[in-house]
C-alpha cells in the first residue's frame, strides 16, 4: 500500500497537492455533467474505482508536468491522464453522489454566474445537497462553496433585499422563483452546523452573519412575553446569534447588520434585555457616524418606553454617547469621512428619502428642531430640507450648551426627552408629557445662579416647545381653538417667552435668523389665541433689537425678516379683530413688502384655501408677483370638487410653469369626468379651453391624460365654445398618435355639434376621419350616419357635402349607398317635409332592402312627412312581418303626430280622426298605445279651444299629475275633494272636473321622451288662453324636475363610474365588479 501512494506523494510535489486536486475534481465534475442531462440509465463511470485510478492518474501527470517547460501542470495534460471513460449502467452509489455534487458545484461557479441557461430551484439544490450528505461526502465541498450556499439561500430568505448590504449572494438571479412567504433558515442553520463539523474551523463573517439572522427567527416572542429563561432554547439562539453580532458589527454601515438583533432585545422589554439593548445601541452609534434613521427611531422608542423606565446609570450611558457625538473630535471625524467617502457614494441616498421640496426658504420652529437633532444624529429628520451653514452652526452651539457640563444630569436628559419627544408624532409613539418648563422668571428678575442663567439663556427648551405647540395648533385659525385649549396653550407660551426673553442679557449670542423664526412662532401662537399682550410685548422686543428692519440683508435673514412681519400681520389681524388685509397695509414694513406678501400667501395655502385665494387675486390686482411654488401648491389644492373654480385664474398666472398648469388643468378636467359633468359656465370653458390649447398646439399630451381631455371636448361644445374645441381637437390630433381618437369619440363629437346647431363645424371633424383603406369601412359609417343627422336636423347643404364627400360629382352615380342615404339624396336631403314628387323613388329604393326594419321605418316617415298616407299604408301592411312591436308602435305615433300638420282638421274634428286612425292602427295593424302616443292625443286635445278653456286645462293638468307625472310636494295643495283619496296636486282642482281615461301602461316615465314634450304642450296652451300664472307655475315645475333629471343621471353616471349600475325598474343598486 505505501508503495502505492508513493507516486502520489511524488506527484504532489511536483503539482502542489491543492492545484492538482482541484483540477482533477473539476475535470470529474465536467465529465459527469455532460452525462448528468443526457438519462438517467447510463452514466459515465472509470474503468475501475480503486486507489490504482489514483496511482495511474498521478503517475501520468507526473511525466506530463516534468516534460512541461514550466513545471505547472496543464488542464490538456490532465485530461489526457485521466482513465478512460466508457458508457455502463448506473449502479454504485458513488455515481449518483458525484452527479450531485458535480450539479452543484457547476451551479456555483464563477460561469453559471454568467451564463446560466436553466435556473434550478432552492429545493432541487437542497434536495441533492442532501443526497451527498447522506453518503458521508460532504468533504467534497469546499469551505467557499458552503458560504455560497448559506448566502444564497439566506438572501432568498429575507422579505426584501437591497442591494447595499454587503453579504447578499450574487446566485440569487440564477436560482428560479419560489413561493412568496418561503423561507428557508433552517436549512442556513444545517449548513452552517455541517461546515462547522467538516472542517473544524470558526465560520466567516458571511456565514456568522446569516446563521445569526436563521437564529433570531427561532426567538419567537408570544403576546405579553418579555422575558426568556435560561433553559429556553430560545434563549440559547439569541445567545448564539449575539456571538456571532459581535463579530461582525464593525464591518459595514448597513442597518440590515444591527437592527435584527437590536430589534429582538428591543421586544424583550426587560431589565437586563433593556441594558444590553442600551449599551450595544450606545456603542454602534458612537462608533458609525452616519447612522441609519431606522437605529435613531428605536432610540427614541428606548426614550419614550413607559413599561420599563431607564434607570439613571443607563440614562448616563445614553448621555454619554450624546456628549461623544457632539466633541470637536466626533465633529472633525465626520467632515472628513463626508468629504474623503460619502459624497460621492451611493450610501448618501440611502441614509434618507429624496428632499421634498418647499416653496418657502424660512426657517420654521419644526425646521430649527429638525436642526437640533440633526446636531446630534445627521439622519434624524430624513426627506427633510438642509438647514443652512448658518443655522447648522447655530443648532450645533446650542446642543453642546443643552448637554454642556454646566449642566445637571437630570436637565440634561430632560432636553434629549424633548427631542424625542418631537419626534414622537411623526413615529405614532405615545408621547410621554414633557419635562416642566424652566421657572418662571418676571420682566425685571434676573437669575441667581449661574447654572439657572445657562439653562435659560439656550434656545434648545424653547424651539422644541415652541415646535410641539405650533404642531399641535396646526390647521387651527384664530379663535378656532376651544376655551379650554386656548386657556392651555396661552399658559404655555406666556412664561415660555418670559423665560426666553429674560436669558437675552448679553450672555446669550444671539442668531439673528434663528431669534426671527423664534419670534415668529411666537406671534403665530399669539394669533391663535388672540393674546392682545403678548403680541405688544414681542413688538417691543423685535423693536428694540431692531429685527423689523429689512433693506439690504442677505437671503437667508430676508427669509426669516419676510416670516416675522408676516406673523406680525398675522397676530395684529386676530387680535384687532380686522381683516388680513387691512392689517397688511396698515403694518408699517421696513422692507420689500412684497416677500411678507409671499409669506402670507404661502401660510395660507397651508391653512385655508379660501383666504389663499383672497390674497392672491389682491396681489394680482395690485401687480404684486408671487412666487410660482406657492401658487402651484394652492392651484393643486383647489383642484377639488367643490373648489375647482378657484384654481382656474391660475392657469393664466405668467409665472407658472408649462407642467404645472398641465397638471392644475388635467386635475380639472378628471373631476369633470369623475363628476360625469356635461356643461360649466362659458367663461371658465373658454380659460380652460384656451389654456389646453397653449398646451397642445405644438406638443402631443401625455398617454396618460387622454381620457379627462376626450371628456372635455363635449363640454366645450356645450359650453359655448365649439370652435376652440374643434380647434383643439385638431392639433391633437395632428401631433398626436393614431391611438388618441376613435371613429366612435369623432361621432360622438358630430352629434354633439348637430345637437346644438354647430352645422358648420361638422365637416371639420369629418375631415379627421382616416383615409387609411384599413379603416374605410369606419369611414363610410362615419359619412352615413353624418348624412342622415344633417338631414334630421333641416341642414339640406351640409348633408349634400357630407354625401359627395371625398367623391368626384361624376362618380357619385358608381359610388354605393346605403338604402337610407339613397333615400335622403332622393328628397333632396329634405326629409323634415319632403315633396311628394321626390318620394316617388323611395318604393323603388326600398326593393334593395324589403325586410330590414329600419329601412322600412325610414321611408314610412318620408311617405308621412309628404302627405302620401295611402302609400305608407300600404309599405306598413306589406312588411308588416318584418317589423317588431317597438317599430311598430314608433311608426303609429308618427302617424298620429302627421294628422297635427293637417290645416283641414281642427278642433273637434281633429280629435275624433285621431281616435279612429289610433283604434284602425290597433286592430289592423297591432299598434300598441304608449305614453308617446297619450303626448300627441293630448296636444291635439289642448288645440280645441272651445272644449278646453284655461280651468279645464289646470284640471287636466293635476290629472296628469294624479296619473303618475312628476311635481314636487312644494308645488302641491290640498284638494279639499275626499275622494281624491288625499292626494295633492299643483292647482288644487277636483278629481271630478276633468276626467280622461289614461290607461296604466306600466311604461316608465321619463323626463327627456315624456315630461318635457307634456309640460311645454301646457305652458304654450295656457299662455294661448291667457292664464300666465298658471302656464309660470308650470314652467316652475317643469324646470325642477329638468334639474332633478340632471342630478339623477349624474349621479347614475359616478355610481357607473364607481362599478355601482342602478336598476331601471326596481331602482335597487348592485355592485358590479370592475374588470
Amino acid at each position: 500500500m505505501l508503495r502505492l501512494c508513493q507516486p502520489t506523494v511524488r506527484a504532489w510535489d511536483v503539482c502542489g497537492p491543492t492545484s492538482s486536486a482541484q483540477l482533477i475534481r473539476g475535470i470529474y465534475s465536467r465529465r459527469l455533467r455532460r452525462q448528468l442531462y443526457a438519462g438517467p440509465s447510463q452514466t459515465l463511470t472509470p474503468r475501475t474505482n480503486s486507489i490504482l485510478d489514483c496511482t495511474y492518474v498521478t503517475r501520468r501527470i507526473s511525466s506530463y508536468s516534468q516534460g512541461s517547460k514550466n513545471g505547472t501542470l496543464d488542464k490538456d495534460a490532465i485530461i489526457t491522464a485521466l482513465p478512460p471513460v466508457v458508457h455502463e449502467p448506473s449502479t454504485g452509489v458513488a455515481d449518483s453522489t458525484l452527479a450531485a455534487f458535480a450539479t452543484i458545484s457547476d451551479f456555483l461557479s464563477f460561469k453559471n454566474t454568467t451564463s446560466s441557461t436553466t435556473k434550478p430551484s432552492l429545493d432541487t439544490l437542497r434536495d441533492l445537497y442532501h443526497s451527498v450528505k447522506v453518503q458521508g461526502q460532504l468533504r467534497l465541498f469546499s469551505p467557499k462553496q458552503f458560504t455560497e450556499l448559506i448566502s444564497l439561500y439566506g438572501t432568498l430568505s429575507l422579505p426584501d433585499t437591497r442591494d447595499g448590504l454587503i453579504y447578499l449572494s450574487k446566485l440569487a438571479p440564477s436560482v428560479a422563483a419560489q413561493k412568496e412567504g418561503k423561507e428557508q433558515w433552517d436549512f442556513v442553520i444545517e449548513l452552517s452546523r455541517d461546515k462547522q463539523k467538516m472542517f473544524k474551523m470558526k465560520l466567516n463573517g458571511t456565514d456568522g452573519f446569516w446563521l445569526m439572522r436563521a437564529l433570531l427567527t427561532k426567538v419567537d416572542l408570544a403576546e405579553g412575553e418579555t422575558s426568556l429563561s435560561p433553559d429556553d432554547p430560545r434563549k440559547r439562539a439569541l445567545t448564539e446569534a449575539t456571538q456571532h453580532y459581535l463579530r461582525i458589527w464593525r464591518h459595514a454601515y448597513d442597518v440590515e447588520i444591527h437592527l435584527p438583533l437590536i430589534q429582538k432585545w428591543f421586544d424583550l422589554d426587560n431589565e437586563k434585555d433593556t441594558e444590553t439593548l442600551v449599551n450595544r445601541l450606545c456603542r454602534v452609534l458612537e462608533y458609525h457616524i452616519y447612522p441609519n434613521s431606522r437605529l435613531i427611531e428605536i432610540l427614541w422608542r428606548l426614550i419614550l418606553r413607559s413599561t420599563i423606565p431607564l434607570v439613571p446609570p443607563l440614562q448616563a450611558r445614553i448621555l454619554s454617547m450624546v456628549k461623544i457625538r457632539l466633541s470637536a473630535q466626533f465633529a472633525l471625524t465626520r467632515q472628513e469621512y463626508w468629504e474623503k467617502k460619502i459624497r460621492n457614494s451611493s450610501y448618501v441616498s440611502s441614509l434618507s428619502s429624496p428632499q421634498s421640496e418647499h416653496p418657502s426658504q424660512s426657517m420654521s420652529t419644526p425646521d430649527l428642531s429638525n436642526a437640533l437633532g440633526s446636531a446630534l444624529f445627521p439622519t434624524y429628520a430624513p426627506g427633510t430640507r438642509p438647514a443652512p451653514p448658518e443655522i447648522d452652526h447655530w443648532a450645533t452651539e446650542q446642543a453642546r450648551q443643552a448637554f454642556g457640563p454646566h449642566v445637571t444630569p437630570e436637565a440634561q436628559w430632560g432636553n434629549l426627552l424633548l427631542l424625542a419627544i418631537h419626534q414622537a408624532q411623526r413615529l405614532n409613539l405615545p408621547a410621554l408629557p414633557p419635562p416642566p418648563p424652566p421657572p418662571q422668571v418676571a420682566e425685571e428678575e434676573v437669575p441667581a445662579t449661574s447654572e439657572t442663567q445657562e439653562l435659560l439663556s439656550g434656545d434648545w427648551r424653547p424651539v422644541l416647545m415652541l415646535s410641539a405647540l405650533e404642531r399641535g395648533t396646526s390647521g387651527q385659525g384664530p379663535r378656532m381653538l376651544a376655551p379650554s385649549m386656548r386657556e392651555n396653550v396661552q399658559e404655555i407660551v406666556r412664561p415660555l417667552w418670559r423665560s426666553w426673553k429674560a436669558g437675552d442679557d448679553g450672555t446669550r449670542s444671539l442668531n439673528i435668523s434663528a431669534s426671527r423664526s423664534i419670534l415668529a412662532s411666537f406671534l403665530r401662537l399669539a394669533a391663535k389665541v388672540v393674546d392682545g399682550p403678548l403680541t405688544d410685548a414681542i413688538h417691543r422686543f423685535c423693536v428694540k433689537h431692531d429685527l423689523f428692519r429689512g433693506g439690504k440683508i442677505a437671503a437667508e435673514a430676508a427669509s426669516s425678516w419676510a416670516d416675522l412681519n408676516a406673523a406680525y400681520v398675522l397676530a395684529v389681524a386676530a387680535c384687532r379683530g380686522v381683516g388680513w388685509q387691512t392689517a397688511f397695509e396698515e403694518t408699517h414694513i421696513s422692507g420689500n413688502r412684497n416677500e411678507v406678501l409671499n409669506t402670507l400667501f404661502f401660510h395660507y395655502v397651508l391653512t385655508d384655501l379660501r383666504i389663499a385665494h383672497q390674497v392672491y387675486m389682491y396681489a394680482q390686482e395690485r401687480s404684486y408677483p408671487l412666487k410660482e411654488k406657492p401658487v402651484y401648491a394652492m392651484g393643486v389644492a383647489l383642484a377639488k370638487p367643490q373648489t375647482w373654480q378657484l384654481c382656474v385664474p391660475v392657469l393664466e398666472h405668467p409665472g407658472v410653469s408649462r407642467q404645472r398648469k398641465e397638471e392644475i388643468l388635467i386635475a380639472i378636467l378628471r373631476i369633470f369626468q369623475s363628476e360625469r359633468r356635461q356643461f360649466v359656465e362659458p367663461v371658465l370653458a373658454k380659460t380652460l379651453g384656451d389654456t389646453l390649447w397653449k398646451l397642445y398646439e405644438h406638443v402631443a399630451p401625455p398617454s396618460r391624460f387622454k381620457y379627462p381631455i376626450r371628456f372635455f371636448f363635449s363640454i366645450l361644445i356645450t359650453s359655448e365654445q365649439p370652435t376652440r374645441a374643434i380647434t383643439v381637437v385638431e392639433a391633437i390630433h395632428r401631433n398626436a398618435s393614431p391611438t388618441f381618437f376613435t371613429t366612435r369619440l369623432l361621432l360622438r363629437l358630430m352629434r354633439t355639434l348637430v345637437r346644438h346647431r354647430y352645422i358648420h363645424l361638422t365637416h371639420r371633424v369629418h375631415r379627421l376621419i382616416s383615409t387609411d383603406p384599413a379603416d374605410a369601412r369606419a369611414a363610410a359609417d362615419f359619412r352615413r350616419k353624418l348624412t342622415v343627422s344633417l338631414a334630421r336636423a333641416g341642414a339640406n347643404k351640409a348633408a349634400q357635402r357630407a354625401y359627395s364627400f371625398g367623391v368626384h360629382s361624376s362618380c357619385l352615380s358608381k359610388v354605393w349607398r346605403t338604402p337610407r342615404e339613397a333615400m335622403a339624396r332622393a328628397v333632396k336631403f329634405n326629409v323634415r317635409s319632403p315633396s311628394p314628387k321626390h318620394t316617388l323613388a323611395i318604393m323603388s329604393i326600398l326593393r334593395r332592402a324589403p325586410t330590414h326594419a329600419p329601412t322600412i321605418q325610414y321611408a314610412i316617415t318620408l311617405l308621412v312627412r309628404a302627405g302620401r298616407a295611402s302609400a305608407a299604408r300600404n309599405v306598413l301592411k306589406r312588411s308588416l312581418s318584418h317589423l317588431d312591436d317597438k317599430i311598430l308602435t314608433t311608426i303609429g305615433n308618427m302617424i298620429l303626430d302627421s294628422l297635427l300638420r293637417q290645416h283641414l282638421l281642427r278642433n273637434g274634428r281633429l280629435v275624433r280622426h285621431m281616435m279612429r286612425t289610433k283604434e284602425h292602427l290597433e286592430s289592423e295593424y297591432g299598434f300598441k298605445p304608449d305614453r308617446v302616443t297619450i303626448n300627441v292625443l293630448i296636444n291635439a286635445l289642448l288645440r280645441w279651444r272651445g272644449m278646453l278653456d284655461a280651468m279645464k286645462i289646470r284640471s287636466l293638468f293635476d290629472h296628469m299629475v294624479r296619473c303618475g307625472y312628476p311635481a314636487s310636494e312644494q308645488r302641491r295643495r290640498p284638494t279639499g275633494d275626499r275622494k281624491d283619496g288625499g292626494v295633492n296636486v299643483p292647482f288644487g282642482t277636483s278629481a271630478a272636473s276633468l276626467r280622461i281615461n289614461v290607461p296604466n301602461l306600466g311604461e316608465k316615465i321619463l323626463f327627456e321622451k315624456h315630461v318635457r314634450p307634456l309640460y311645454k304642450m301646457f305652458v304654450k296652451a295656457l299662455h294661448a288662453r291667457g292664464d300666465h300664472s298658471a302656464a309660470r307655475a308650470v314652467l316652475g315645475i317643469l324646470k325642477e324636475e329638468e334639474l332633478r333629471s340632471m342630478r339623477m343621471k349624474q349621479e347614475r353616471n359616478q355610481a357607473r363610474t364607481a362599478g355601482l349600475v342602478v336598476g331601471v325598474g326596481s331602482g335597487k343598486i348592485r355592485r358590479m365588479r370592475k374588470s
